[in-house]
């Protein structure tokens, strides 16, 4: 997956971040850039480090047995994440933009800053009450709809993640064979469903990957 020539990543301090972030964690953080398909960590691995996307998106996955890659989730800026319960990581993750930029956090250090700083412990609290929330939506999605539900509620999911309070528009941060196995279907039911869906006026499009949601049916899930 990964090319051994792309794995050179630069490292300096985080710039100003959005002022929901504690500023003692903030102090904590050094940025990695990312090549698009380069892992920021892989299955097995160490879990001695915490990430946050800053700029781009990666997406969780696990590489199966027979070597199949199932994606898990897809992190956007802002989210906070490499939270596990063991010494090693269960699934891997890797950037899916050209550029992504994460901020790395050294996991102890992080958990002694909680332990006497109120405001990061609230924050890792608040992120992982997020990522519970958004996996359990994604769940939803996944086992109780149709293949045409699936992909109408998972570009509304991802409408409400990347366009709320802007517009109607929204490039997807993942192409649609990505969005075929996060939703356990073919490619060619997405690309089916996707074409009814903009001839029955629910989306358009506005290139390979930028979607807009009709006014009236984005604020709907059913």
């Amino acid at each position: 997956m990964l090319d051994a020539s792309a794995t050179s990543v630069t490292l300096r301090r985080l710039p100003d971040a959005p002022a929901a972030e504690p500023a003692r964690l903030r102090a904590l953080a050094q940025l990695r850039h990312f090549h698009r398909e380069q892992d920021i960590y892989g299955q097995e691995e160490r879990s001695d480090t915490w990430y946050r996307v800053v700029s781009g998106s990666a997406c969780k996955y696990l590489v199966r047995a027979a070597g199949r890659r199932q994606l898990v989730d897809i992190y956007l800026p802002g989210d906070l994440f490499g939270f596990t319960a063991c010494l090693q990581h269960r699934f891997a993750v890797q950037a899916v933009s050209e550029g992504t930029v994460v901020a790395c956090y050294p996991r102890h250090r992080v958990e002694a800053l909680a332990k006497d700083d109120s405001e990061t412990a609230l924050e890792i609290r608040m992120q992982m009450v997020v990522a519970l929330e958004r996996l359990q939506e994604q769940l939803l999605i996944i086992g109780t709809m149709t293949a045409q539900e699936k992909v109408r509620e998972f570009l509304f999911y991802f409408h409400r993640r990347l366009s709320a309070d802007k517009d109607d528009g929204m490039a997807l941060p993942i192409s649609r064979y990505d969005i075929a196995d996060m939703l356990g279907i073919s490619p060619e039911t997405v690309c089916r469903a996707i074409t009814d869906l903009q001839a029955r006026g629910v989306i358009s499009l506005e290139g390979p990957r930028r979607i807009r949601i009709g006014r009236r049916q984005g604020g709907q899930s059913g």
